[in-house]
């Protein structure tokens, strides 16, 4: 490819949101032209497409992000991976289609002055871009691009947690997206007769060889190009070579909550102070760029089995063989599932609002750990729990002016007391699962958290210090406001620049109750639409 080429559009980041803005943009108008950027390769590894290769995908094809030693978790880094290859998160998540509540939308235009962006307002985008296979009615969509299925499998362990919910009086529930309540259920997952389907293969597919979207893979985009206020274009490296490409309309940006402020950084949108003591010329001072991330943290309990039954005997030997020839041949069995198969949501604190999110995981949580300690493994179940509302707020910053140095992250996790004490409860509540007949049944002994980690409060607050994980879960170092001072405009335009918007999960005021791919896709497809509207009435 030459450079100086000019395209309508520049999406920097083909992941959850930039394979949804691309597809959207090229089929709802037949003259734009697109460039997609990722820096990550394509998706054709055979672990992409099987859901239960979710561990592999998650250690092998993402960005290997760590924060600074945290300081309300005695001292931890943390660490925070994000999707490098062609789908982005959604090619390396546990698949779990989890929108979040009316309420999250509510506050997003009550609270953050996101006018628009209301539950009424989103729900029809959320509606548009599904294509649910199995639910319908007035929450969900059968004809949009994104695949959203019941999972082909379930875990005996999966089926004795939800049994477990119900004998502590929680209803069974088939749809987490639906009317709101407290309930256990399995997740509806991003898959597709029996596959992963990531924003790549559900929404880049559909456009991928229409001659007016171009992609480039394993490219690092280094600078948006700003003249005269305007974004014109960006530079980007490929293989060894720094190449310029331009826009004729607009620039996005669509590359985390931890890669779209480094580039806005990196092109001299953000704090002043920040900048001019890295070198960069301040092309709009900025304040808000990179701050206000938020992230889910979770807990393991850890509980060993009376029989072995858990998933990690179906990942060795003949069994592994087994079950990659069942998969490859029907694409059902073991291999089909997104291994956190079961899921709840309860309101601990009784204000009418879910907070605590608590999954399933049929083995033993050893992420990090290497495959070849795989049979060292101990039989066991997971229960994975966390508090959905956290209020701390961390920050992403430069860690100098070289586009190839990782961001520095400051989580500042647990920095909020009140998510501490949010943390001890779920805690608690997630020990009352061991006490049920059905986990009793199955269930030798519990683990972790030990009896000496349960004696207090105190203690359970330094076990979830000590224990406690991200979900892989950054939003708000981009977001969205109605005050003046917030990075983007409620439509996802940089405040001080035209031509440039970011849309992705760092547009987000504040986290949603759930898991975040959901929200992304409904972002970006409305997204989408903006920059549609925009383009029509330039035409008008």
């Amino acid at each position: 490819m030459s450079t100086n080429q000019a395209y309508d559009y520049i999406i920097v980041g083909a992941g959850s949101a930039g394979c949804v803005i691309a597809t959207t943009l090229i089929e709802k108008n037949p003259d734009i032209t697109v460039l997609l950027l990722e820096a990550g390769p394509k998706d054709k590894t055979l672990f992409a497409k099987i859901p239960a290769g979710m561990p592999h995908m998650m250690m092998n094809h993402t960005w290997r992000y760590e924060t600074e030693p945290e300081p309300f978790m005695n001292q931890r880094r943390m660490e925070v991976p994000q999707g490098k290859i062609l789908g982005g998160g959604s090619t390396v998540n546990g698949m779990a289609y989890v929108r979040g509540i009316a309420e999250d939308y509510n506050d997003w235009e009550a609270r953050y002055g996101c006018k628009g962006w209301s539950y009424e307002s989103v729900l029809p985008d959320f509606i548009e871009s599904e294509n649910n296979e199995s639910l319908a009615g007035p929450y969900h969509g059968n004809e949009g691009n994104q695949y959203v299925s019941e999972n082909r499998y379930r875990h005996p362990l999966s089926l004795a947690f939800i049994r477990a919910g119900q004998e502590l009086g929680y209803p069974y529930t088939n749809d987490f997206n639906g009317k709101d309540e407290d309930a256990v259920g399995f997740f509806q997952t991003t898959t597709h007769k029996g596959r992963r389907a990531s924003t790549s293969y559900a929404w880049l597919n559909r456009v991928k060889n229409n001659r007016r979207l171009t992609l480039i893979t394993e490219c690092m985009t280094e600078k948006i190009i700003i003249e005269d206020g305007r974004a014109k274009g960006v530079n980007f490296e490929e293989n060894g070579s720094r190449k310029t490409v331009y826009a004729t309309r607009e620039v996005i940006v669509s590359s985390g909550a931890i890669g779209s402020p480094k580039l806005l950084l990196l092109s001299g949108i953000g704090p002043k102070e920040d900048l001019e003591k890295l070198g960069i010329d301040v092309v709009v001072d900025s304040p808000k760029v990179g701050h206000g991330f938020q992230d889910h943290l979770h807990v393991n309990l850890r509980g060993l089995l009376k029989e072995p039954i858990s998933i990690i005997t179906e990942s060795l030997g003949l069994k592994k063989i087994k079950n990659g020839l069942e998969w490859l041949l029907t694409k059902r069995g073991i291999a089909s599932s997104n291994i956190l198969e079961g899921c709840g949501f309860f309101d601990l604190d009784g204000d009418g609002r879910r907070e605590t999110q608590m999954h399933s995981f049929p083995l033993i949580e050893s992420f990090g750990m290497s495959e070849g300690d795989a049979d060292q493994l101990l039989e066991g179940f997971t229960l994975k729990l966390g508090h959905l509302y956290p209020e701390s707020r961390g920050k992403v910053t430069l860690r100098s002016s070289k586009p190839s140095d990782l961001p520095v992250i400051y989580g500042n996790y647990l920095s909020e007391p009140s998510d501490l004490k949010a943390m001890v409860e779920s805690v608690k509540f997630g020990m009352r699962f061991f006490e049920t007949p059905a986990m009793k049944a199955i269930i030798s002994e519990v683990v972790m958290p030990t009896a000496e980690d349960l004696k207090d409060d105190d203690a359970i607050a330094e076990f979830v210090k000590n224990q406690s994980l991200t979900v892989f879960h950054p939003v708000g170092t981009c977001a969205m406001g109605g005050d003046d001072q917030a990075v983007l405009d409620e439509r996802l335009r940089v405040r001080g620049v035209r031509g440039l918007r970011v849309i992705d999960a760092s547009s987000f005021p504040h986290i949603v109750s759930g898991n975040t791919n959901a929200p992304t896709i409904m972002l970006a497809y409305r997204g989408a639409k903006y920059l549609l509207e925009a383009c029509e009435k330039s035409h008008g």
